[in-house]
């Protein structure tokens, strides 16, 4: 996938959003981020591009991210999504800081486009209706975590290996996957709807998700931290 360009557009479509946004708007509530504003979410995305930028370019990955200053909300976000593509805008190969075992700046293009989707989902989810993530996106996205982060996750104490595990099996993009040791349930479905029920963004319940053998143990895999 050419990733620079389906971020520029996700940068696009967040950017739109903000600029129409009332003040009232940007207090709601992110049902994905307990605890966050509208305002929040924008002032981490804003936040993260400019700490990615500081690691590509740097080659370090800083404690503490640099947040929103309190002038223009729009021009601040937009200021740092620009420098942020222009970071980006060079060879895969490029090494630089990450916190995966992955050391270049492909590591940040496929992982900001990600950053970009699902906190998009975020935002227009919060002030009215989410567009749906694509199919081929959604299972790049379950592809990052099931072999990036829900790995790391386990590396770093933050979740504990089930023996009784749970395979993700996407029924429009041919995706399979297993988190744990032996799948002990099978959870079938759109890419889009599996994604957002791992990222803890969707209920379940909610969607036309199908289960094949212990769904309790399934869904104890999915209450598990597979993603920060």
């Amino acid at each position: 996938m050419e990733w620079l360009p389906v971020l520029a557009h996700e940068i696009d479509v967040i950017a739109h959003v903000v600029r129409g946004a009332t003040d009232a708007d940007l207090q709601l509530r992110v049902a994905g981020c307990p605890g966050w504003t509208c305002l929040d979410l924008v002032d981490h995305i804003g936040s993260i591009e400019r700490w990615v930028v500081h690691a590509v370019r740097r080659r370090e990955l800083l404690d503490d991210v640099p947040g929103w200053t309190g002038r223009d909300l729009l021009s601040w976000y937009e200021e740092g999504a620009a420098t942020l593509l222009l970071t980006l805008a060079t060879d895969p190969a490029t090494p630089a800081a990450t916190f995966a075992r992955d050391k270049t700046v492909g590591f940040w293009q496929r992982r900001q486009v990600h950053e970009h989707r699902v906190h998009r989902w975020d935002l227009e989810a919060a002030l009215g209706e989410a567009e749906p993530v694509e199919p081929d996106l959604a299972h790049d996205g379950l592809d990052e975590i099931a072999t990036m982060f829900w790995p790391r996750q386990v590396r770093l104490g933050r979740a504990v290996m089930p023996a009784r595990g749970l395979r993700v099996v996407t029924t429009d993009t041919g995706g399979d996957w297993v988190f744990g040791e032996e799948a002990a349930a099978t959870l079938s479905g759109a890419a889009a709807d599996l994604l957002l029920v791992l990222m803890h963004r969707q209920e379940l319940d909610r969607t036309r998700l199908t289960w094949t053998g212990d769904e309790a143990a399934g869904r104890s895999v999915l209450a598990l931290a597979l993603a920060p």
